[in-house]
């Protein structure tokens, strides 16, 4: 039995028998390596194998670790999951992993082990499952070094973003000084010495003493080498070679490379440092094999590695055999099998596992052909743009350089097409055009091909951005969606139906919308789960242009997790940017802050999308910082030059001035600019708020020809067909903002609405107004009357709770795995709800109401 873990694996034996009425949940398993994390899972496994069905997977410290490598480990024994993972299907793995979980006759415990080193895949599929395991027979339990967790590592992202209500989370802590003298018991040591060096770390106290020197060794390195300084110069060259394997060697290539005779293997069970069963040579524990790996000499370890990789041989698990040629410094095998490894990760949408091993590789590419490397590149650059990196474009440029040196027309447009994409994300519209209009003209010289529908396709949306000309944008769609359908492109197909609904709707025929949910059907029948979030990414636009805020924030929450589930970063960040702007508009503000937040660091296109819901969220508060978020919102989309990136920051911007007063003359200026390209476009884009906007700064006298009904209504006189229309769709921030064009009982309700938003600047501007009419207008309600426990989300009730605790932002962060920005966050949306200023009144106002969940 294992010492002092009595209370969680009570806690954990309840969890299991609780399911039926509980339902499933996460466990999180948390602790210092050596801290007996995997000792407390495996006992329980063994104590309820009669009763549930157990299953293990473990993470390993590979260089660059395999996609989906636990779920491998699971496959062993469930061979359900061996077809989707050998056809490299992520969704039909998470949904097998899934059923797993949901058996109705016997409840699943399903343990990964040290998912602190998780691949990407994993990840995502921790989160399918921690998002869904609520309604499963099942208990995920995740174990991890929460010293190697950090800020910004990605298991922290993950943990974060799961329902705080399924989560169970239990730390680890040492063992007291009773448990360790009990370890002790007669041995020759002394108890204040062990725990002076092992802090009653469990593994490295049985390390100290299984040591048998007679003095307490410096360090547990030295605990471990102690040990294996006493086994035969035979059976310690198994322990070497082992010891550059993470996760274990395979038992048949131990055997090939150093034939030991099973007495050697035992003599290192005997003294603890190695587990053999019929097909693995492992270390007990990382600790043991790094103590180990740690000692050997530079060149030894090398030697080691090369043997490694010349017994695998070519058709072993790429990621392994990228990781011995790096350790081994093989300069031949990297450039081998890095580029394989790469794209095998690629095939089954492991971005981050795909950039590593290129990554790995870049010190290499000079060794590569030149049509090799420029490939290379071009996947590298691909890749890194899914992760939100800006090295994609530098990466993108490259590749198109060399591709100008070779004599490959159709491969430089293809690359020419990858980095107009690139720059229309960066938004770079002019190059971006010149790139595709190079492509177009390289491609159409060779004929129909699906290089060309994609070129074409990617042409006339740029074109419409930039010119605003429809018909020239349609005639290059419908030209797309000739050449798809002559080379029987499906993916073509639908990029032509999603960027030809796109322009329509862009021109005022709303016929648009049915194009682009054909292209959804059939990117979801197909497979193309790119096409699917930019079709769904055009479906959310396109509800939110018409105002249709429930089906727009449908349409963005889908595309968000459709990206995400593909490890498509860049527009899982930018559909969470759409997102939060919806959130924004349905008067979710918190939540939209927080959401917006997460993106303010991604590409520019994404970037100024966050600011901007942040600036407008900021300048309705009345707060200081709104003219910085303005700033950083309204300089890249000045560059851009396309009105669907100006007209909305215009818009913000406008708002803001009319709200602070602020006359900057150089804003106004670029203000009038801007209304010009609109009306010389032939309307303001894309729904009228910035020509309603410049109406109350005085800047515009008259309804523009192609303004939205539902701002121009206002501009009109017509203020309740507008209120109207907003209080319908749910956006009440509107409805107040036509109500205050109303008579004072009507402008004393918007302030109201002002108000229940926290919109206090709009909500004193109306005050002031009034109060300049000689109307009585009566004093605000505090927050805390309008508030109460169910205004909080459930993440904000968390967080409340452990600022009663007496914890830091820091602490909130490592213990809910969220940034420290989103802490602080939720802390200012829980004192804006609470209506006080700081962290002590707030839990004294908690505590008053009542919505504490303990004293």
């Amino acid at each position: 039995m294992i010492l002092e873990r009595g209370d969680e694996l009570a806690e954990l034996g309840q969890l299991l028998n609780d399911l039926h009425s509980s339902g499933g949940r996460v466990v999180l398993v948390r602790g210092e390596a050596g801290i007996g994390k995997s000792a407390l899972v495996a006992q329980f496994m063994a104590d309820v194998d009669h009763r549930a069905h157990v299953h293990m997977g473990t993470c390993d410290d590979l260089l660059t670790p395999q996609p989906l490598g636990p779920i491998w480990d699971l496959a062993r024994q469930e061979s359900s999951l061996v077809q989707p993972l050998s056809d490299g299907h992520r969704r039909a793995v998470m949904e097998s992993v899934l059923d797993l979980l949901s058996r109705s006759l016997r409840p699943t415990v399903l343990v990964l082990e040290d998912t602190q080193w998780a691949d990407e895949a994993t990840l995502d599929l921790i989160k399918y499952l921690g998002r869904r395991v609520a309604r499963t027979n099942g208990i995920l339990i995740l174990t991890y070094r929460d010293g190697e967790v950090d800020a910004d590592h990605p298991l922290r992202q993950v943990i974060g973003g799961l329902p705080p209500q399924n989560l169970v989370r239990m730390s680890l802590k040492e063992l007291s000084p009773d448990a360790v003298a009990s370890m002790i018991d007669e041995g020759p040591f002394n108890l204040d010495e062990v725990l002076a060096l092992t802090d009653g770390n469990p593994l490295f106290v049985t390390e100290v003493l299984a040591s048998g020197v007679g003095d307490v060794p410096s360090s547990v390195q030295d605990s471990v080498l102690a040990r294996a300084a006493k086994v035969s110069p035979e059976a310690r060259r198994i322990l070497d070679l082992v010891s550059v394997v993470p996760g274990g060697a395979e038992r048949s290539v131990v055997d090939e490379i150093l034939d030991p005779t099973e007495e050697q293997l035992a003599e290192c069970v005997r003294q603890g440092l190695l587990q053999i069963d019929d097909t693995t040579v492992a270390f007990p524990h990382d600790l043991q094999r790094r103590a180990v790996e740690s000692s050997l000499a530079s060149t030894h370890r090398r030697q080691l590695n090369q043997r490694m990789l010349n017994a695998l041989g070519d058709d072993a698990e790429l990621s392994l055999l990228v990781h011995h040629a790096r350790e081994a410094n093989n300069v031949e095998a990297i450039v081998e099998f890095a580029p394989r490894a790469a794209r095998a990760a690629m095939a089954i949408q492991s971005a981050r596992e795909a950039v590593a091993h290129f990554r790995i590789l870049e010190p290499c590419l000079g060794r590569l052909e030149i049509s090799d490397r420029a490939a290379v590149l071009e996947d590298w650059g691909r890749e890194e743009s899914y992760l939100d990196s800006g090295a994609s474009l530098a990466l993108l440029h490259q590749a198109v350089e060399l591709r100008r040196t070779l004599d490959d027309d159709r491969a430089l447009a293809r690359s020419l097409v990858s980095l107009a994409r690139i720059k229309r994300s960066h938004l770079q519209t002019f190059e971006a055009l010149d790139c595709v209009v190079e492509a177009v003209g390289i491609l159409e010289s060779y004929g129909p091909s699906a290089d060309l529908t994609g070129a074409l396709s990617l042409q006339a949306l740029i074109n419409w951005l930039k010119y605003e000309d429809v018909p020239v944008a349609l005639l290059i769609a419908d030209k797309a969606m000739a050449v798809a359908k002559v080379t029987g492109d499906e993916a073509g197909v639908i990029r032509a139906l999603y960027t030809k609904g796109s322009i329509l709707h862009g021109g005022g025929d709303k016929g648009g919308m049915s194009l682009v949910e054909e292209s959804l059907r059939l990117a979801e029948r197909g497979g193309h789960a790119e096409d699917e979030v930019r079709a769904l990414m055009n479906l959310a636009g396109m509800s939110g242009d018409d105002r249709d805020v429930e089906r727009a924030t449908d349409f963005a929450r889908r595309a968000r997790d459709t990206a995400a589930r593909s490890e498509m970063l860049a527009l899982e960040t930018l559909s969470q940017g759409m997102y939060s702007e919806f959130l924004l508009w349905k008067g979710a503000w918190a939540e939209a802050e927080n959401t917006s937040s997460e993106s303010v660091g991604s590409t520019p296109a994404t970037a100024t999308l966050a600011w901007r819901v942040m600036a407008t969220l900021q300048a309705r508060r009345g707060r200081s910082e709104a003219r910085s978020a303005l700033d950083r919102m309204w300089s890249p989309a000045q560059a851009a030059e396309v009105l669907t990136a100006i007209d909305p920051a215009a818009s913000a911007l406008a708002e803001y001035m009319w709200l602070s007063g602020d006359e900057d003359p150089a804003w106004r200026q670029q203000l009038r600019d801007v209304l010009e390209m609109g009306l010389h476009a032939g309307r303001p884009w894309p729904s009228g708020a910035f020509a309603f906007w410049m109406w109350k700064l005085g800047l515009l006298k008259t309804v523009p020809e192609g303004t939205a009904d539902f701002y121009g209504w206002i501009i009109k006189g017509e203020y309740k067909r507008s209120a109207a229309f907003w209080r319908e769709r749910g956006i009440p921030y509107e409805e107040g903002l036509a109500l205050m064009h109303g008579d004072g009982r009507e402008q004393i309700e918007a302030i109201r609405i002002f108000e229940d938003l926290g919109a206090t600047a709009t909500a004193n501007k109306v005050r002031r107004t009034l109060m300049d009419q000689g109307v009585k207008v009566p004093r605000g309600k505090s927050q805390a009357t309008r508030d109460h426990a169910a205004g909080l989300t459930a993440r904000q009730a968390e967080i409340l709770d452990l600022l009663a605790e007496g914890l830091t932002n820091t602490q909130i962060a490592d213990r809910l795995f969220v940034s420290h920005r989103t802490v602080e966050n939720h802390v200012s949306a829980v004192l804006m709800k609470l209506d006080v200023p700081d962290r002590d009144l707030a839990v004294s106002a908690a505590r008053d109401q009542g919505i504490l969940s303990a004293p």
